[in-house]
């Protein structure tokens, strides 16, 4: 069945909701700088996973709010941002459309790291104020130790990790031919640069840097999606089980 929520009718939706379908992902990002990968990289990603995991847990896919708030990276070219205010009021008012269109259970699918902070009070406020449910997934952070068992590092921001996600939906997201190591910045602790000096951004010295696989891409796109369709299902199966 189709489940992108823009694509059905009203009509569609009154037949399937709540009674069908209780449950809604709402994948978020931002347009940033990712290396040669594309500016919508932190866009494509949370949709991939969203489309890879809809049908396990029964689930619409929200239309994405692909812009977020972009900060370290924001002054390299094609960048946008949105103030955090600006942000967190727009999506909570998101989110309670969601639930007077009587969604139970919202899986916000999150793609930019630069949304972590604002995401976290928003969730919270609405689910105590909205007695509804909701998952922020930070999809990087869940599937870290997998990535790490996969590359044998942990991947960092338009590295191994985000460049094979973006390989995966389409090889030509991601230009081979652009690359240059020296796009590569070592985060240092102790110090906050702006605009920090790389747009592939990685957490340890020599690692992270994007291959170009894109048979190995693929694979880890699946592995991606299984551990997050993993979680939301324990998650979903357990508010389930609560009467929650």
């Amino acid at each position: 069945m189709e489940r992108e929520l823009q694509k059905l009718s009203w009509l569609t939706i009154q037949k399937l909701v709540p009674s069908e379908i209780d449950t809604i992902i709402f994948p978020v990002g931002t347009v940033e700088a990712h290396g040669s990968a594309c500016i919508g990289t932190d866009n494509y990603i949370p949709e991939t996973i969203a489309e890879g995991i809809a049908e396990r847990i029964n689930a619409l896919i929200a239309p994405t709010v692909n812009y977020g708030i972009t900060k370290s990276l924001y002054r390299y070219n094609g960048g946008s941002t949105i103030k955090p205010e600006t942000f967190q009021l727009y999506i909570r008012d998101i989110l309670d459309s969601f639930v007077d269109s009587q969604f139970k259970n919202i899986i916000l699918m999150n793609g930019h790291g630069g949304n972590n902070a604002a995401l976290k009070p928003v969730a919270y406020e609405f689910h105590k104020e909205k007695s509804a449910n909701i998952a922020v997934i930070h999809w990087w952070e869940l599937c870290a130790d997998m990535t790490d068992k996969f590359f044998g590092h942990a991947g960092g921001h338009a590295g191994t990790d985000e460049t094979a996600m973006v390989q995966a939906i389409d090889e030509n997201l991601a230009d081979k031919s652009t690359y240059d190591p020296d796009l590569a910045y070592t985060f240092k602790p102790g110090a906050d640069v702006y605009p920090v000096p790389g747009s592939i951004l990685l957490y340890k010295e020599g690692e992270g840097y994007p291959n170009f696989d894109v048979k190995q891409a693929k694979e880890y796109r699946k592995k991606v999606v299984e551990t997050v369709g993993d979680f939301c299902e324990k998650v979903l199966t357990r508010w389930k089980k609560f009467g929650l």
